[in-house]
């Protein structure tokens, strides 16, 4: 064989291996982000699993009629809804088929947020904007313990 033709396979067998780790690359990144993706659906199921099995657990307290005051027991159930519907805005919030659970939550609850138990701070200020879409009278108290 001449020196030419080595060469060229060596050329060409170098390109297939640059090519292959190129193909290997995009593969592993094509996978990774999907990988991710579906971590961040399963947290977001996860949490509202999570909140619907505290739903079936207190039943009285998941439909409760807007109209009833505020106590503390249902404060404390109000308080964990929000947050879940808090995670899910924070993970899932952009996407339209988790926009509907999340203004479920909120709408079911919408008494809390109007109420002197609500206390804003333990929620993210861009959240609080959120809810204030859905619920324009929301009132914000303060902890006793802010400062």
């Amino acid at each position: 064989m001449n020196a030419g033709l080595l060469q060229l396979i060596a050329v060409l067998a170098a390109s297939l291996i640059v090519l292959s780790t190129l193909a290997a690359l995009l593969w592993g990144v094509w996978t990774y982000k999907g990988n991710g993706e579906v971590q961040v659906q399963l947290l977001a199921l996860g949490a509202l699993q999570h909140y619907l099995d505290l739903a079936l657990a207190h039943p009285d307290m998941a439909s409760r009629d807007e109209s009833k005051p505020v106590d503390a027991q249902y404060a404390w159930f109000a308080a964990q809804a929000l947050n879940t519907a808090q995670t899910l805005w924070i993970v899932v919030g952009r996407q339209a088929n988790w926009q509907r659970s999340i203004h479920a939550i909120v709408r079911q609850h919408r008494a809390f947020p109007r109420s002197d138990a609500f206390l804003s701070n333990d929620f993210s200020p861009e959240f609080v904007n959120y809810l204030r879409e859905g619920v324009t009278d929301l009132k914000c108290a303060q902890a006793s313990d802010a400062k």
